[in-house]
């Protein structure tokens, strides 16, 4: 995926700061959410189960809920980058951490979406953000959604933080910009990229469950703040990697 220029950014923010991703503003266009999107190849739709985003070949960082969804659901795969993908294991982050994620990790690795690093600096307060996802789209304030499995995209600021997480406030019309949006039902674990120096990164996931209604102007849209998770993250990565690699070197036992 081609990362997307700062001028590009800018030009998306040319009348504010705007908010975020599904759930739109009246008087916009939907084609100008959906082309935004398209520049986030690496946030990817969970089978039915919710979001997810490609944060290395093989592996996609979602929310809890979602993970939790996709056991209950004794879900083994589902399809990415115009292939289908089985589920080598899910990792869902220990009550301890208060964090509302987990891993997924994939038998095979994604070839054809080039993955989307998670960010580490704990400076995103103020900052815009894209969120992108497939989950229920409608009118910002009012009760009619459709549910088309589209992946819509918007901005929007990092309002406010706290130690694990974000909160991204809809505006009203003199403060919104052009494409304000808010992340709506099905876009649990959809990612809220931020760009630093040219580089894209993943700053959020969208907790859940998020429940039916749509979002009005005042209502906050709530992350986990992946840059306080980023040591959790590491080591689960590093320990599935060093069981597969103990396991490829076992001997095995051969029948009698």
């Amino acid at each position: 995926m081609k990362i997307p220029s700062s001028a590009i950014l800018a030009a998306c923010l040319a009348a504010a700061w705007p908010c975020a991703a599904i759930v739109v503003r009246a008087d916009r266009d939907d084609s100008e959410y959906r082309e935004l999107a398209s520049r986030y190849a690496s946030a990817v739709a969970l089978g039915g189960y919710g979001e997810g985003v490609l944060i290395a070949p093989r592996w996609i960082l979602t929310s809890s809920s979602v993970a939790t969804a996709l056991r209950e659901g004794h879900a083994t795969r589902f399809r990415i980058g115009g292939s289908e993908h089985d589920i080598r294991a899910t990792f869902l982050s220990p009550p301890s951490i208060h964090g509302d994620i987990a891993l997924i990790l994939l038998v095979d690795p994604v070839a054809t979406i080039e993955p989307t690093a998670v960010h580490r600096a704990r400076d995103e307060a103020g900052k815009p953000v894209v969120i992108a996802g497939h989950g229920a789209t409608g009118v910002i304030g009012t009760t009619h959604d459709v549910r088309d499995g589209v992946k819509r995209a918007a901005i929007n600021t990092v309002d406010r933080v706290d130690d694990a997480r974000l909160y991204l406030r809809l505006k009203g019309p003199d403060d919104a910009s052009d494409l304000q949006g808010a992340a709506g039902a099905g876009d649990e674990g959809a990612p809220a990229y931020l760009e630093a120096k040219g580089r894209l990164s993943v700053a959020g996931i969208a907790q859940g469950p998020r429940g039916v209604a749509i979002p009005k102007v005042g209502d906050e849209d709530v992350y986990t703040r992946i840059s306080a998770f980023t040591a959790w993250i590491d080591e689960t990565m590093f320990a599935a990697a060093a069981a597969e690699a103990e396991a490829a070197t076992a001997p095995r036992t051969r029948r009698r």
